[in-house]
């Protein structure tokens, strides 16, 4: 199993992701916005240029980034998500079900 972080920002994604990819001394993130995306709904245009998502290997683990939209509330403090991910499907099952 592998706990993988999720960090998301209100509009700044881009330059946390330049920040954190200098602080640790990673590869640059590719960078995927909202605009280079079909959502299949309408998009403001001051959403486009939007962090969907990007990734940094940060000391061999992977650390997942991305902007929220203006609707999306954001409290700070709780930006960030942890994934469990694992090929053991029993695993997951006897660990993360009630």
């Amino acid at each position: 199993m592998a706990v993988v972080a999720y960090i998301n920002f209100k509009g700044n994604c881009r330059e946390a992701v330049a920040f954190y990819a200098d602080v640790f001394d990673t590869e640059p993130a590719k960078i995927m916005t909202y605009g280079e995306q079909n959502h299949g709904f309408p998009l403001p245009e001051a959403a486009k240029d939007l962090v969907m998502h990007a990734e940094l290997h940060i000391m061999g683990s992977p650390v997942m980034f991305s902007d929220v939209l203006d609707n999306t509330q954001l409290t700070p403090g709780n930006t960030i998500s942890l994934t469990v991910t694992s090929n053991d499907k029993e695993r997951c099952k006897l660990h993360f079900t009630s």
